[in-house]
């Protein structure tokens, strides 16, 4: 289907027949040989013959479906003149389903004139123009402006973040000074709150009602009982008067019958036990009380005090009046609560003291949101992408440094302002914010900012390291420094709570230990050194404070040292750990990015002659002789000829890649070979196909483009070791995986990226231009990254790759994820880019894309090669025979699987799908002529000769004769026997010597 539309339907063979061409015939060719002779020898014998593309190693032809019968002829033609014309193998390909739909669904505006077009500007435009570059200081800055116009871009389309630093900060401050409670209007507070002054409360049964109050009085206590139950009366309560002495029991029969009853009704109760018979009369109360209701006990005593007092004074107009009332109401407690609240204030307890506490709090935050950039950028592998286009990693942070540091500044230029406006335009005497109407204070409020920002920046770039996701990554630096900062301000708060007996004598030691605990909090984190700062300004501009701690604590802080001093209430302490913050976290920054060369030269100071000589000895002793011929003489071409270096875009001599991997039963580790004494070249308009199924592919593309460190062995582009050299590389990479910046369109990311390798100013525009024609992104061209499919995604990979013509391109599976226009069109670019100069090493699970593009291929397994060779090369050398397709006409089934095995000796019919039947038949066949069995080849033209014979017999109706797939030749040599070579592994634990079984 097409825009809607059934454009075509029917059998795979009828498909098929809608094609222009029935076969490809592919030619390994010499290096010497001329393209022009081998089209006019095909023509010779198949006349109506077009040249499809050409390659530096391959040409292939596209045969017409009227000529299929003068295929016998060529075949002959060339077996008898292969070395004449300058190739040295040759193969057929059939046409496939994809061909087919690949003709009949075409865009409207593509016919072939455009067609011709494109390539001409792929030639022309594109690949084959040299364009300008910059060096140099030039070159420096143009890289540092497009990290800062990529950072530009990044944060005004996340404007939530971008708003949230400026204004969340901005409103933050504000909040702070209007809103937060002076000391003053707390106190106010706690002596007006309502539930303080109204909690006075009068401990009589009436607060209880309606109630029912049980009382009992033995015999002799009428008059007791009397004044008992005419005092309860007079409450409002119902009285049950009760004869048994036992009033526990009779609440208890109560509560049995209904809890709700006895937890609402029963309050108190009451027993007078009344004496008459001793020398002087006595009375005894027994007081109960439900403890579901606040005062009940107060309540009760208050009652069996009343009654004991008016049972002495023999009067009932006496009685005892019991009032529960908070301290704090009383008017004489109000200078004793301004003095507690002025000393919680000058300690920072909460919530009496919040400024400096909560502009910690905001400075962690806004510096956090800045940290979710680079956390973004790292596990996403952006960073890495702009590293390849030869970035320095100080370019990169230098970049991101001036980008935040600006924002910072301006920032905190806002805060200072808003903070001087506070102090002034605050009525409020006694808030906290009042001490920064001096000048001097808020200069230091800039400036312990001004210092934080600088110490914090390299802190986050050191932090951002460590998450695996940014939201994680900035919720734990977010919790983890308030953390911080609320134990500090415990700590700071505690000594006001240890007596001191004798100040005048100095501080306690518990004192001393806080101190030291909190310097050790300062010096790790920069946002509670920020706090302590703040601390220290409202400590020194308050006189009154610093005569608290003097009186409390015994220290001797002065009023008339400077804020720059060194000793508190001064800043000079914390101005000095700033200053080792910002020098340790860039130390610690430059160490972490240049971690492996740090370490590779420890290692080589140590033992760098014997490091030399194990390397050298484990190259020369290694054994590679039982490895695939063509893979052996693939190292010994690297290891004894020099021109083959000199004239490679890439040699890659002896690469081991080496983990060590801890075992599932024990602590030890094993050494793991991932890639095993690598061996290959690439010349100059060469593509190399690297085949592998989890056996060392994607652990040897990342050691070829530096993402990982090698363990031994030499990778040279270009005549440069990148081992010892890692600039100047000319490399594109196409990676797997997304790694591109979501929040950038597609022209910024092309822009951006041509800028990072150097392109000329004025040259930009025109290259990104072509690069979205050629790709097909037109549509899509300012459209945000994270608003493309897979497909597209890959399509600005590869152009990204492609950008800037690079000497050597590495694309790992450039089209997962395309559908097969889009597929055929990438194909297209990268054979146009091939034939020009550019070469290109892929790694791709598609086999037919190997095949179409691919001039070399290497398959590997446990990390060496299998095979090594050009895809007729691998044919003919692993290839099991040719696949033969027949259609038998009529019911002549059996009769023409006769005539094949007897014209046909040693062809393998493998399955029969109704009339047609699927054969292999191989390149060789035994036989036993004169009693002496030999293996007799055969010839291609043979079995054409056959299958068109019988066509012509119309025993067949059709037929397709193919060779070996690439595909078939993977799973063949991939899938040998892996007893055999962990057997071999165990007994060398230096090598992995492979065998190649040959058919």
């Amino acid at each position: 289907m097409s825009r809607g539309r059934l454009q075509a339907n029917g059998t795979p063979d009828f498909l098929k027949q809608q094609t222009e061409f029935e076969y490809r015939l592919l030619m390994d060719k010499q290096e010497q040989c001329s393209t022009d002779r081998i089209t006019q020898f095909i023509q010779e014998y198949v006349g109506n013959v077009v040249l499809e593309r050409e390659s530096a190693a391959e040409l292939v032809y596209g045969i017409k479906r009227d000529e299929s019968k003068q295929i016998e002829r060529l075949i002959n033609a060339l077996d008898e003149n292969k070395q004449t014309i300058g190739i040295n193998s040759y193969g057929l390909s059939m046409t496939t389903i994809e061909d087919v739909f690949l003709r009949l669904v075409q865009e409207e505006d593509e016919n072939d004139q455009t067609q011709e077009n494109t390539k001409r500007q792929l030639d022309d435009q594109v690949f084959r123009k040299q364009y300008e570059r910059v060096y140099g200081f030039h070159l420096f800055w143009t890289r540092v402006w497009a990290l800062l116009i990529k950072r530009w871009h990044v944060s005004r389309r996340q404007i939530s973040l971008f708003l949230g630093f400026f204004l969340l900060s901005i409103i933050a401050e504000i909040l702070f000074i209007s809103a937060v409670p002076t000391p003053k209007e707390i106190q106010t507070s706690l002596s007006n709150n309502p539930r303080v002054t109204d909690a006075q409360v009068t401990l009589i049964p009436s607060i209880y009602n309606a109630q029912t109050i049980v009382a009992y009085a033995n015999s002799n206590g009428n008059d007791v009982q009397t004044r008992l139950l005419n005092y309860l009366t007079s409450t409002g309560a119902t009285i049950d008067n009760i004869s048994d002495d036992n009033v526990l029991n009779y609440v208890r029969d109560r509560y049995y019958e209904s809890a709700d009853v006895f937890v609402n009704k029963y309050q108190l109760s009451f027993a007078a036990y009344y004496n008459a018979t001793s020398v002087s009369p006595s009375l005894r109360m027994n007081a109960y009380f439900s403890t579901v209701n606040f005062h009940t006990m107060p309540t009760s005593l208050g009652v069996a005090a009343t009654n004991l007092y008016q049972f002495y004074a023999n009067s009932t107009s006496k009685s005892i009046v019991t009032t529960n009332q908070p301290i704090i109401t009383n008017p004489k407690s109000g200078s004793y609560l301004a003095e507690i609240i002025a000393v919680l204030y000058c300690f920072e307890v909460f919530p009496i003291s919040l400024f400096s506490f909560l502009n910690s709090v905001m400075a962690t935050i806004f510096i956090a949101i800045l940290l979710l950039t680079l956390i973004t950028e790292r596990i996403s592998h952006s960073k890495d992408l702009q590293l390849l286009t030869n970035l320095t990693k100080r370019i990169y942070w230098f970049s991101n440094w001036i980008f935040d540091f600006s924002l910072c500044l301006i920032l905190i230029s806002l805060l200072t302002i808003i903070v001087k406006i506070g102090g002034v335009a605050n009525p409020k005497s006694d808030a906290e914010v009042h001490v920064y109407q001096n000048s001097s204070a808020a200069g230091y409020f800039f400036l312990m900012y001004f210092m934080y920002t600088l110490a914090s920046l390299p802190f986050i770039y050191v932090f951002s390291f460590i998450p695996n996701s940014s939201i994680m990554g900035f919720t734990n630096f977010f919790i983890i420094n308030v953390i911080m900062c609320v134990i500090d301000a415990v700590a700071n708060s505690v000594p006001v709570f240890i007596k001191n007996d004798t100040p005048s004598a100095g501080p306690t030691g518990v004192y001393s230990v806080v101190t030291v605990i909190r310097s050790i909090f300062a010096v790790l984190l920069p946002t509670v050194n920020l706090k302590q700062a703040l601390s220290n300004i409202q400590l020194h501009e308050n006189t009154g404070c610093i005569s608290i701690y003097n009186s409390l604590i015994g220290t001797k802080l002065s009023t008339t040292d400077s804020l720059m001093s060194s000793n508190r209430p001064g800043v000079g302490a914390q101005f000095i750990i700033f200053f080792v913050q910002i020098i340790f976290w860039w130390v610690i920054l430059i160490v972490i990015e240049n971690r492996l060369r740090i370490r590779q030269r420890c290692q080589g100071c140590c033992c760098c002659c014997e490091n030399d000589s194990l390397d050298s000895a484990l190259t020369d002793e290694w054994d590679d002789s039982l490895l695939d011929e063509d893979v052996r003489q693939e190292r010994q071409t690297i290891l004894q000829d020099n021109e083959t270096k000199t004239s490679s875009v890439i040699v890659v001599e002896d690469l081991v890649k080496q983990f060590k991997k801890r075992k599932s039963k024990s602590n030890e580790k094993q050494n793991y070979l991932a890639v095993n004494h690598l061996n290959f070249h690439v010349q100059k308009r060469a593509c190399f196909g690297l085949l592998a199924n989890g056996a060392g592919k994607t652990t040897t593309f990342r050691v070829l483009v530096n993402d990982i460190k090698s363990t031994s062995g030499k990778i040279i582009i270009n005549g440069k070791n990148i081992n010892e050299m890692k600039r100047d590389l000319e490399i594109g990479f196409c990676p797997q995986f997304d790694w591109l910046i979501h929040d950038l369109t597609v022209s910024e990311t092309l822009t951006l990226f041509a800028r990072l390798k150097g392109v000329e100013a004025s040259e930009i525009p025109e290259m990104c231009s072509n690069m979205i024609d050629i790709f097909g992104l037109g549509t899509y061209e300012n459209r945000q990254i994270q608003k493309l499919s897979g497909g597209n995604k890959r399509k600005v990979s590869a152009a990204l790759a492609f950008m800037a013509n690079p000497a050597l391109v590495f694309l790992d599976e450039p089209t997962t994820g395309l559908d097969a226009a889009a597929k055929r069109k990438l194909w297209k670019v990268i054979r146009a880019a091939r034939d020009v100069g550019l070469t290109i090493i892929m790694t791709s699970h598609s086999m037919e894309e190997c095949e179409a593009l691919c001039t070399k291929i290497g398959i590997m397994k446990m990390g060496q090669f299998m095979c090594l060779g050009n895809l007729q090369h691998l044919r003919h050398r692993f290839g099991n025979g040719y696949a033969v397709k027949v259609k038998v006409a009529g019911d002549n089934v059996d009769n023409v699987k006769a005539e094949l095995v007897s014209d046909l000796p040693g062809i393998e019919i493998q399955d029969q799908h109704n009339e047609v039947l699927f054969c292999n038949v191989p390149f060789s066949y035994s036989s036993s002529d004169e009693g002496n069995p030999t293996k007799v080849p055969y010839n291609l033209a043979r079995v054409f000769e056959i299958l068109n014979r019988r066509k012509e017999q119309n025993l067949i109706e059709s037929y397709s004769v193919t060779q070996t797939t690439l595909e078939q030749i993977f799973v063949q040599l991939a899938g040998e026997d892996e007893e055999t070579l962990s057997d071999r592994r165990e007994k060398n634990q230096q090598t992995i010597p492979l065998t190649t079984t040959r058919l």
